[in-house]
């Protein structure tokens, strides 16, 4: 007879399968996160320096600096962000399922009456 748990490289214990939902994500799924982070940001940044260009053109002073403050903040926040690692609640042992018990047949009560014999 061949063990499951050697097959698993010992990862796994017989008779507690880990649920999948509490795995992390992969590297690649994290990486892509943290990227389209990055660029989110920094498309909001291009939002900002356009804005600030529009709106110092219109004469609008005081938004135009708060635009350009943005836009020379904003690759700060992005990179912060995207070296920041993976989003998440705080790390924990990954959650086991357990089956759920048999019902039992409870013994000596009964519903029906009892024939005399």
């Amino acid at each position: 007879m061949i063990d499951s748990v050697a097959h698993a490289g010992g990862v796994t214990r017989a008779g507690e399968p880990v649920l999948i939902t509490t795995a992390p994500p992969s590297p690649a799924a994290e990486r892509r996160a943290r990227e389209r982070r990055y660029l989110v940001t920094m498309g909001i940044r291009l939002v900002c320096f356009i804005l600030a260009i529009v709106l110092f053109g219109l004469g609008w002073r005081l938004l135009a600096g708060f635009a350009v403050a943005a836009s020379l903040i904003l690759p700060w926040v992005a990179v912060i962000a995207a070296n920041a690692g993976p989003v998440g609640g705080p790390a924990s042992a990954p959650s086991l399922y357990s089956a759920r018990k048999a019902a039992e047949l409870e013994s000596g009560t009964s519903t029906e009456p009892r024939h005399p014999r």
